[in-house]
């Protein structure tokens, strides 16, 4: 990468006749620099020997002199080249941290990324504004720097403005980086989710043209969300904007990368919740119906997981009568085939632990067929997402007022009477809180019996 980059920029000037003069040297021949009188011809010095030191040079010693600070003159070029030098070293980890703690340094890079570029060096100064917020992305890797950065007066501010209004793809991708990588860190993150227009610009990014620009925003978003104290104000802004944005990047987006970290930022939220994170999430229209649809039809393992174990939360705190719960359940029916983790079986199964879930869950359509269903698979694999399904459906016996509908199930009971009557015993060694799965079927048929 770094050969690479290097390609990318051009030699510095370089003007071979400086050393090649010869006969011509503007000192003729004499071997002091500033032209003095010459010494050709002499004893060579004898460095060891003590010798008065030499009077500074006068500027009228110079050829063609001036003072680029009291002429107030700026060579543009060098001003680029620096630039250039500082994206590359700023690479360096054991540079990183002296570089950011150089006074002025930061400031002078603010300049440059906030700096109107004139029109007769547009190109020039757009690169120099890019290549100083890459410096910038640099030096916001280490963990020494990442909050002292935040806190610079100015520098949140401009990157935000670079993320919603820079029309260069690569500035608003750097912009998002140095957004993501003070997120990382853990002293940084509430106070990044209360910055004035921060959530907002994150959102911008979501749907940015660049997909880099997507991706490092999400990954923003989830690691923002890791922290119990941001979900809440993260679900309810702009009256779910971000629940919103990340259900399109997870359903639409073509970047894998882009769809798995706001599939993770979606369970860090539903991870990290509170009654407000819960109640947002769970009323957020078509949310709950997305990640069912993700943790069937994604061709990423990761974002199936984390669409998975996002329901999985959120059934540990949804339940009846909530608005919302009718919606939960309909998405753990339908997700009930990825059976790759027991995310959803074990959500039906705690769904089911509660008294006033049951009758919700056995009366709502399909349900019941999706348990049985978990509850015959025979695969290798199979053993932990069965028993929870077993469980659920023995615990779901005990609700008195639905055993009728139960029974009237041909799918419950298959399940119930193949798992008591196995001849293979291959259900003992697989118990549900130290209780074999024969048990729990034979408890559950007994509850159903007087309604058979």
């Amino acid at each position: 990468e770094d050969q690479e980059q290097e390609a990318k920029y051009a030699d510095f000037p370089f003007d071979q006749d400086v050393f090649d003069r010869g006969d011509n040297d503007v000192n003729g021949g004499n071997d002091d620099p500033y032209g003095r009188p010459g010494n050709a011809g002499q004893q060579e010095e004898d460095i060891f020997q003590f010798q008065e030191p030499a009077l500074s040079p006068s500027s009228r010693d110079y050829f063609n002199y001036s003072d680029p600070v009291e002429d107030g003159e700026i060579c543009p070029l060098a001003v680029r080249k620096v630039i250039q030098i500082m994206r590359y070293f700023s690479r360096v980890l054991s540079a990183m941290e002296p570089l950011a703690q150089q006074s002025g340094l930061v400031d002078a890079l603010l300049y440059h990324m906030t700096k109107k570029p004139r029109s007769a060096d547009y190109e020039e100064e757009v690169s120099s504004r890019v290549d100083a917020i890459a410096v910038v992305v640099n030096l916001a890797c280490a963990e020494e720097n990442k909050i002292m950065l935040v806190y610079h007066p100015g520098l949140l501010d401009a990157v935000i403005n670079i993320a919603n209004h820079d029309p260069i793809d690569e500035a608003r991708e750097h912009a998002a980086i140095v957004l993501m990588n003070l997120a990382y860190a853990e002293e940084n993150k509430v106070h990044m989710v209360n910055q004035d227009h921060l959530l907002d610009t994150l959102v911008h990014l979501l749907s940015d043209v660049s997909p880099f620009t997507r991706r490092y925003a999400s990954a923003a978003l989830f690691t923002l969300a890791c922290t119990y104290a941001n979900t809440a104000v993260m679900a309810r802004h702009c009256d779910g904007g971000i629940l919103e944005a990340l259900r399109k990047v997870l359903l639409n987006d073509p970047i894998d990368e882009a769809r798995v970290n706001a599939a993770e930022a979606l369970f860090n939220m539903a991870r990290n919740n509170s009654d407000d994170t819960v109640e947002n999430m769970g009323n957020h229209p078509r949310l709950l119906a997305s990640l069912a649809h993700s943790v069937l039809t994604d061709y990423s393992a990761d974002v199936r997981a984390y669409s998975a174990r996002a329901l999985e939360w959120l059934s540990a705190d949804i339940h009846h009568p909530m608005p919302c719960h009718r919606i939960l359940l309909k998405a753990l029916t339908t997700s009930s085939q990825w059976t790759k983790t027991t995310c959803i079986a074990e959500a039906l199964k705690m769904q089911a632990s509660l008294g006033e879930n049951r009758r919700s869950m056995v009366e709502h359509p399909g349900l019941l067929d999706a348990l049985a269903t978990l509850s015959l698979l025979d695969g290798v694999t199979d053993d932990e997402v069965k028993t929870c399904a077993i469980s659920a459906l023995e615990r779901l016996s005990k609700e008195t007022t639905t055993r009728h509908i139960m029974v009237k199930s041909e799918g419950v009971m298959t399940a119930l009477t193949k798992a008591t009557f196995a001849e293979d015993g291959a259900d003992d060694d697989a118990p549900e809180e130290g209780t074999p799965n024969a048990l729990l079927m034979k408890n559950a048929l007994k509850n159903l019996a007087e309604h058979m």
